[in-house]
């Protein structure tokens, strides 16, 4: 993480703000592990390593801390550890709203919100396809981008404004723990979730609400297994030390 990556991609994003470009490559560290659970993240020397001021950082650290990534104690941010307890009660709560979803989206989506949902499933198969070569690091950030807005979607096409307020609050917090997945996945992991989108916008163009709750159930077995059996719940990461300029990247 450091001023060449932040250069790059304000090349790449040239409309976009200063500090969703850090946000993104801050978070690229968390998802994969480059820094740890539980590490103190230091706004003057995130300034440093990108090359600005402090306030960007600090917009870009708030956003993480709205979408779950950071806690904050002593107006200090923090990584956010992994919790086996709120592992399980999120994941409860998915396996509730959005098969129920998906079923309610059989019956109502429009042809336009399919015709959305096949084609982020494509993009999600191509990102996964590339996601299981050397360049895995590259497609964390598209690939987990994808993933929220697909899902976004089809719990919005049920038309239920609770239920999509609900998904809005705990979504981007599940979504970091599934995220570990594509830091060590299992062999045809990667192969059966890139495929899976599709099957579920399959289902969904049959118009069978059992068949899509059965559909979607069976993807979030998927990404539960496989948190469940990689025992990352029941590391003990402790405090780690403080990100420096030096430790970016």
């Amino acid at each position: 993480m450091n001023q060449e990556q932040l250069k790059i991609l304000k090349e790449q994003n040239p409309f976009a703000a200063l500090h969703d470009l850090i946000s993104d490559l801050i978070m690229q560290d968390i998802i994969s592990f480059r820094i740890a659970p539980g590490t103190r993240l230091v706004e003057s020397a995130l300034a440093e390593g990108f090359g600005v001021s402090r306030s960007p950082v600090r917009a870009a650290l708030e956003k993480l801390h709205h979408k779950g990534y950071l806690y904050q104690t002593d107006r200090h941010f923090y990584v956010k550890e992994f919790s086996e307890k709120e592992y399980r009660d999120l994941s409860d709560l998915s396996r509730m709203i959005e098969p129920y979803a998906a079923g309610e989206a059989a019956r109502k989506l429009t042809d336009a919100q399919l015709g959305q949902l096949y084609d982020m499933a494509y993009e999600l198969q191509r990102l996964y396809h590339l996601a299981t070569g050397e360049t895995i690091s590259d497609s964390f950030m598209p690939l987990m981008d994808m993933e929220y807005q697909f899902h976004t979607l089809l719990v919005n096409a049920a038309g239920n404004d609770v239920i999509s307020r609900i998904f809005e609050d705990y979504k981007y917090r599940i979504l970091y723990y599934r995220s570990y997945i594509l830091t060590n996945p299992p062999a045809d992991v990667l192969d059966i979730l890139a495929n899976d989108h599709i099957l579920i916008c399959d289902t969904l163009k049959l118009r069978d609400p059992d068949m899509a709750i059965a559909v979607v159930k069976r993807h979030l077995s998927v990404s539960k297994l496989v948190i469940q059996s990689s025992r990352i719940l029941e590391c003990e990461w402790g405090n780690e030390e403080d990100v420096t300029a030096q430790k970016m990247g």
